[in-house]
């Protein structure tokens, strides 16, 4: 029997399991790190966290398994993305990684609209923004030249724990497709990007597919985590793209649909395409030679989240004594509240919206609020809100002529019978529970294992491995509704647009 093991680098903590050839997942553990925030609008983490979270869950997975290291086929890492880490000749950090959550650059993203909007539009099919990899570099190129000097490379954060576990400095497609810095076309760095921004090519690493073998584990790096030295190790993905591959999204007419801390709504195409342009992310897949779009809610179950500790305390004390879970006393209220929660509406946007409108200054917000409006309906609006998001990247990829014959839900939000009734509902598709859980850890696992011959291909792998259950019926009479619902949603964000501008310069 082989085993691969998957590594998910996450932005507060590490997961990593050890995935059999038959699909078990054998062991796993999980690390929690930190998050920084010297000044408003900064997010940054320490690199040196996420080495000491990788070694520790490594060998935690190891002695809860109780094999042979070397029975380890290989290794991949899933990462999260839009990162920076700055490293000098030695191979050392310079400063601590600037985060995806960072937006200190908006000055930068509008200097480089005015220098390479066209280049940039043309090659990332996305213009700037302080999400991406490239608006980091360049607040780093104008405000801390020091920095910037004795850097010799900038790495995704997987790539960097890459980089320890086999001494190779590297990245692969779908990490930069994230950076802005990449011809999604051609899939190479793009020239006419990166030259008229002023970023020196040897910054840039050198780029794989996924799948492909970028060294092995050094003496080194077993010692420190426990692996066999002479592991092979594979490039791995972006977490997007490994939840993709995790989800079972590695062929078009799939689309998966997870509600975590934040909502995503990922497919499979065989294209990019400017139709999409700042309205859906583009990105390569960690499948060679082939795509994934990607639409995103920054709130999904976190939304839920804040309505728990702003306002549901009774559930969470409840659940306490009962031994239960607030999510589902909250979801029981929301059966109480009917189709469309007599109206009011929820605006899932508590950390700016994402696609089709990416906005930092949009804020959360109840509308349509009565003096009928009691706890049931408050809760039955997130749910509906979180929704409506999400069917805003389905618009899309229907736009873009993508096939989507199969909806798959998971993550947290899933667990939820009602809000998986809902989605149905609102989408006016069914929609099939996704059993799986880890999807962005197992698609690192499955990843590593495509890559070192485990399993011939992405559809062998994720036959194994992804597990489907149940499937939610849309209700036609409901899904009426909701479609008027939905109407009246889809108006907001542009109504409202001004607005959410003159309450960011009320903060500043």
């Amino acid at each position: 029997m082989a085993y691969v093991l998957g590594i998910d680098l996450g932005t507060s903590s590490t997961k990593t399991l050890l995935l059999s050839e038959d699909g078990r997942t054998v062991a796993k553990a999980t690390a929690d790190y930190p998050l920084s925030t010297p000044q408003p609008n900064w997010v940054e983490q320490d690199p040196a966290a996420w080495w000491e979270a990788v070694c520790s869950t490594v060998r935690q997975v190891l002695a809860a398994w109780s094999g042979n290291p070397r029975d380890i086929a290989g290794v991949g890492l899933s990462g999260q993305m839009n990162g920076a880490v700055f490293l000098n000749a030695q191979g050392r950090p310079l400063r601590p990684a600037i985060l995806w959550l960072d937006h200190r650059s908006v000055a930068e993203c509008e200097w480089a609209q005015e220098q390479a909007g066209e280049a940039i539009r043309a090659a990332a099919l996305n213009p700037p923004q302080p999400v991406y990899s490239a608006a980091k570099l360049l607040w780093v190129q104008r405000h801390e030249p020091e920095v910037w000097q004795q850097a010799r490379v900038f790495l995704e954060p997987k790539d960097y724990v890459n980089f320890l576990l086999t001494g190779r400095l590297g990245t692969e497609l779908t990490d930069a497709s994230a950076t802005l810095l990449l011809d999604l076309r051609t899939r190479q760095w793009a020239v006419e990007v990166w030259e008229p921004l002023g970023i020196r090519p040897d910054l840039l690493p050198e780029l794989t597919e996924a799948t492909a073998v970028i060294g092995e584990v050094t003496p080194t790096a077993a010692a420190a985590t426990g692996l066999a030295a002479s592991t092979p190790v594979v490039s791995g993905g972006a977490d997007m793209a490994c939840m993709a591959v995790g989800s079972g999204v590695v062929s078009p007419g799939v689309v998966s649909v997870t509600i975590g801390t934040a909502g995503h709504v990922t497919t499979c195409a065989p294209f990019v395409s400017e139709a999409g342009y700042n309205k859906i992310y583009p990105m390569c897949h960690a499948v060679p030679g082939q795509y994934f779009w990607l639409g995103c809610v920054f709130s999904g179950g976190l939304s839920l989240q804040w309505f728990r500790d702003a306002l549901g305390q009774l559930e969470v004390t409840a659940a306490a004594q009962e031994g239960g879970d607030p999510y589902d006393l909250l979801c029981a209220l929301a059966e109480q509240a009917p189709c469309g929660s007599e109206g009011l509406f929820f605006l899932p946007w508590l950390a700016g919206s994402a696609t089709p409108h990416p906005d930092g200054n949009a804020r959360g917000c109840y509308l349509g609020l009565t003096l009928r409006h009691r706890k049931p309906e408050l809760v039955r609006a997130i749910l509906e809100g979180v929704a409506y998001n999400l069917r805003d990247s389905l618009e899309v990829f229907q736009e873009l002529g993508l096939e989507l014959p199969e909806v798959r839900v998971g993550e947290g939000g899933a667990k939820s019978p009602l809000w998986r009734q809902i989605l149905a509902d609102v989408f006016g598709r069914d929609v099939r529970l996704l059993r799986t859980e880890d999807a962005s850890a197992i698609g690192a696992a499955l990843i590593a294992g495509v890559g070192v011959g485990v399993w011939p291909d992405f559809a062998t792998a994720c036959a194994a491995t992804v597990q489907l259950g149940e499937t939610t019926k849309s209700n036609p009479a409901v899904a009426a509704q909701y479609e008027r619902y939905y109407q009246v949603y889809r108006r907001f964000y542009d109504d409202l647009r001004e607005t959410f501008r003159a309450l960011a310069r009320l903060s500043e």
